[in-house]
């Protein structure tokens, strides 16, 4: 069969132009690029992809940035998920639907089924009080802490409808219908800022503040820890979304990997070495996987077994750890030949 020659005609037909708001997210990305761009215009345009449905094609895009504009732009998103200006007289100042999030220690051995209840309202006053909320800011709290395993099933665009729902004043169902056993020993506080003054959250917590939050909601649910000083200040609920997405998808990855180590003929076994491969310098995901090597077997072999990808998000976060995070869960395991490759791309 002869080759196809492709014609400019043929290209032409082969190539659809952008819709518009794929050319305003160019637009956006560009302009940050150069050094300027509105912000308040770049996140209409990203919130405009969630109530379209293309949360995906938000996340293919940071996926293909370099790890500095991804970062910037997965912080608008964050952003764009988790506040909207609610509708208000012209003349007045705007005010904002927030939704936000604590990351707390659990303690080990949890009970089951999972007892993580806590009193909205008199933790709805206990956050005012510590977070030091603008008088007027009405909170609503999750009526239950919610772990990482049960965080790992939402999406940007479920966290967003719920905000919406929220902002248009309508009756809001509780993030999550259901609590999973957590992978970590972590939580996680959920709540909305109703009519705040402004979309931000606060960037640091006093001691005092920090002891007192931990204190009042141990005081109400006696499986969390007292660990105070691992409590920073809250963040969107986008980032709490993300950690524990990260949690769970490693565990599941050791926990694979584990499995075929121990299903390996014992002699193999005791010689095979598990590579642990990060992928950097690639964005805010980063893919993570391993590799069972036999090194009795030639070079040209390969491994005995590879994992598939799992895709981890990487903003504000070291890449040394999951390779630290697989290898103390192998070590767990009794595995105790590793190495962890740090796969650099050069260019982005």
């Amino acid at each position: 069969m002869p080759p196809v020659r492709l014609t400019k005609d043929t290209v032409m037909l082969a190539w659809s132009r952008p819709d518009p708001l794929t050319r305003d997210l160019i637009h956006l990305i560009n302009a940050r690029r150069h050094d300027h761009g509105d912000t308040d215009a770049a996140i209409d345009t990203l919130q405009a992809f969630l109530d379209q449905g293309r949360e995906h094609d938000l996340l293919t895009v940071l996926a293909a940035l370099d790890e500095d504009m991804a970062e910037w732009l997965f912080d608008l998103i964050a952003e764009a998920t988790c506040s909207l200006i609610m509708d208000g007289p012209s003349d007045e100042k705007p005010s904002y639907a927030v939704i936000a999030a604590l990351e707390l220690p659990l303690q080990a051995n949890l009970s089951a089924p999972l007892d993580l209840k806590i009193d909205p309202i008199a933790t709805a006053d206990l956050l005012h009080r510590h977070l030091q909320l603008p008088a007027g800011t009405i909170l609503r709290v999750e009526p239950r802490l919610l772990t990482d395993s049960t965080l790992e099933l939402l999406s940007l665009q479920r966290l967003h409808d719920h905000l919406t729902l929220l902002a248009d004043t309508q009756r809001a169902q509780t993030v999550a219908a259901r609590l999973h056993p957590p992978v970590e020993n972590t939580a996680f506080l959920l709540f909305e800022l109703i009519g705040a003054s402004d979309p931000g959250l606060p960037d640091s917590l006093e001691d005092r503040h920090r002891r007192a939050i931990l204190d009042g909601l141990t005081a109400q649910c006696p499986d969390l820890a007292l660990s105070s000083d691992t409590i920073e200040a809250p963040v969107y609920a986008a980032y709490a979304m993300f950690d524990a997405q990260n949690a769970v998808r490693l565990h599941r990855l050791a926990d694979e990997t584990a499995a075929v180590w121990r299903d390996l003929d014992p002699l193999v076994r005791s010689r095979t070495i598990v590579h642990l491969h990060t992928q950097c310098g690639n964005g805010v995901y980063m893919p993570v996987w391993t590799d069972l090597f036999d090194p009795e077997l030639p070079e040209d072999h390969g491994p005995v077994w590879t994992s598939p990808d799992v895709w981890v998000f990487t903003a504000d976060l070291p890449i040394e750890w999951p390779g630290e995070m697989l290898t103390n869960r192998l070590l767990a395991e009794g595995c105790t030949k590793f190495e962890n490759h740090i796969v650099e791309t050069p260019d982005n």
